[in-house]
């Protein structure tokens, strides 16, 4: 029978104060979870989507005044829920499938949005304006900046209690 040597060796004695000297760790962990949440935000904020576009409210033209002028217009209806009236230019906006092109006044005449509305002007980040687009108040709708003549609208159908 053979005896296995165990060589025993004592490891130092090392304090986990000894590790931290000089600084604490609750201002360490506080100092990198910053760095980390302002890192996460960047990435959010700085790259989500691109340059986008300005959709302000206005009071003027107003729905009925667009549906009267619509003839100076590109207009393109979505079921119940909106109109755009993109201006007749070489600027270009960038519709969904569920967009239908207006182009006869029978096809105005019975084209409506069934609830409250507001009227937003189209602008590119330079405030160029490309068009009207009038929407039921429920909705949202932002603007993508494509290139400088080139804009693409995102339109969000928000149900309300009773549908369209």
């Amino acid at each position: 029978m053979s005896r296995i040597c165990r060589r025993q060796t004592k490891l130092p004695d090392i304090h986990f104060n000894d590790l931290t000297e000089g600084f604490t760790m609750n201002k360490l962990n506080h100092t990198y979870l910053s760095f980390f949440f302002v890192f996460i935000m960047l990435i959010i904020f700085g790259c989500a989507g691109g340059p986008r576009g300005n959709m302000p409210r206005i009071e003027s033209p107003t729905e009925s005044e667009l549906k009267q002028d619509w003839k100076n217009y590109t207009v393109y209806f979505r079921r119940n829920t909106a109109f755009v009236y993109q201006l007749k230019d070489d600027r270009k906006i960038i519709l969904d499938k569920r967009w239908v092109e207006v182009t006869t006044d029978d096809m105005m005449a019975k084209s409506k949005i069934t609830s409250s509305t507001w009227v937003k002007k189209i602008l590119d980040q330079n405030n160029e304006m490309y068009g009207y687009l009038v929407h039921r108040s429920a909705d949202q709708a932002n603007v993508a900046i494509i290139d400088g003549k080139t804009v693409q609208l995102y339109y969000h159908y928000v149900r309300t209690s009773g549908g369209p």
